[in-house]
């Protein structure tokens, strides 16, 4: 477990007669890491609040992201907490190149604990959504986060090769995804590093089995004036009340629905406010992956690890079963070097390798479990 150093104030039995917005920080892997916590109207802690993560895209900042999509109003009238994290040098480490070595998702489940444990959360009912880069790191939270986040509502990100490949959610994380035909920075095709939305839909609806076929709705062009339109399809009903939406910004560019127009940008869709979507989605699901704790993957069931982070050695242990064969990768998962083996134990000598977060792909005698480790 990573020592976080909190510089916050304590908001036991606090009441907020109006909307309040306030930055905190903490030290994560000796890097000062801030975010906005926005308390709704009316917040009490006596009671519990949904915590709805919004994350910025890359060369963003989280003010920028909280003024951009305005979902403080949201939060005031659904009543739920609402936090905008800064990512280190304006950007996440969603798997395809930016930040490689910052472990974000690290940070970010190290500040849903703090926040559960200065303000009052239901822990059922934690939340992701992002612009662009930020998106792309909501798709990476439901993959490593599956016992912290409920859903996800990415808006103009797509899944990164790297969380494609090691994605490891095995219970139902509900989907709500915007993206316009028309977005020049994450082509909606796809492109190298990233998957295309039609293989991201159908990756998600696989994972929460939701039918193949979607019901298919063309929404009123209500304002004629933006340049595009809005079809709607929704997968539905999946494995444990899941589903995922999908809302197809015909002609749309690189936009938040319903957020002010950006010229450089393309067209910015008003016929709907991702926002409010976005919460009228999260405020139907709750977690399906039970509440431990995950800021330290170097154990599963069968396979363990020390140290992590590790220097020089690790020292890996079958707990079950004979090790066959140990990979390295990097994040974006391409391999360093594999070993042959045929015992219950192996020590990887570690020493060349930069600073940074690598992969182990470890393949026992039926089973291959894919665990993350920090080389300092």
């Amino acid at each position: 477990m990573k020592k976080l150093y909190i510089i916050l104030s304590l908001f036991i039995g606090l009441n907020v007669a109006q909307s309040y917005c306030q930055t905190y920080s903490f030290m994560y892997d000796a890097i000062l890491r801030d975010y906005i916590v926005h308390l709704p109207t009316g917040y009490n802690a006596i009671n519990k609040y949904p915590l709805v993560i919004n994350m910025h895209g890359y060369t963003s900042t989280a003010s920028q992201q909280q003024t951009y999509s305005q979902m403080n109003v949201v939060a005031d009238t659904g009543k739920f907490i609402v936090v905008y994290p800064d990512g280190v040098n304006n950007a996440w480490n969603a798997g395809f190149g930016t930040n490689p070595t910052i472990d974000d998702v690290g940070f970010l489940s190290a500040m849903i604990d703090t926040i559960k444990k200065n303000f009052s959360v239901d822990s059922t009912k934690i939340f992701s959504c992002g612009l662009s880069n930020g998106g792309f790191m909501s798709f990476r939270l439901a993959c490593e986060l599956q016992n912290k986040i409920a859903a996800i509502a990415p808006v103009s990100g797509l899944m990164s090769d790297s969380t494609r490949l090691f994605c490891q959610n095995n219970c139902p994380v509900p989907l709500m995804y915007f993206h316009g035909t028309a977005d020049a920075v994450v082509n909606y095709n796809g492109a190298l590093g990233y998957v295309s939305v039609d293989s991201t839909i159908k990756i998600w609806v696989g994972k929460d089995g939701c039918p193949q076929t979607p019901v298919i709705t063309n929404l009123p062009d209500i304002n004629s004036t933006d340049g595009c339109t809005v079809t709607k399809y929704v997968y539905s009903p999946g494995q444990n009340s899941s589903e995922v939406i999908f809302f197809k910004i015909v002609n749309g560019g690189h936009t938040w629905p319903g957020a002010f127009p950006v010229a450089s940008l393309g067209n910015t869709n008003q016929d709907i406010k991702a926002s409010g979507e976005i919460w009228n989605f999260f405020r139907k699901h709750s977690l399906q992956c039970g509440l431990n704790s995950v800021d330290d993957n170097s154990q599963t069931n069968d396979i363990s690890f020390y140290p992590n982070p590790a220097e020089n050695f690790l020292h890996i242990t079958s707990n079950t079963q004979l090790l066959r064969k140990v990979s390295m990768l990097n994040i974006l998962g391409e391999e360093i070097c594999s070993r042959e083996i045929n015992a219950g134990q192996e020590i990887m000598n570690i020493s060349f390798l930069p600073c940074g977060i690598y992969i182990l792909k470890i393949k026992t005698e039926n089973k291959i479990s894919i665990l993350k480790f920090v080389k300092k």
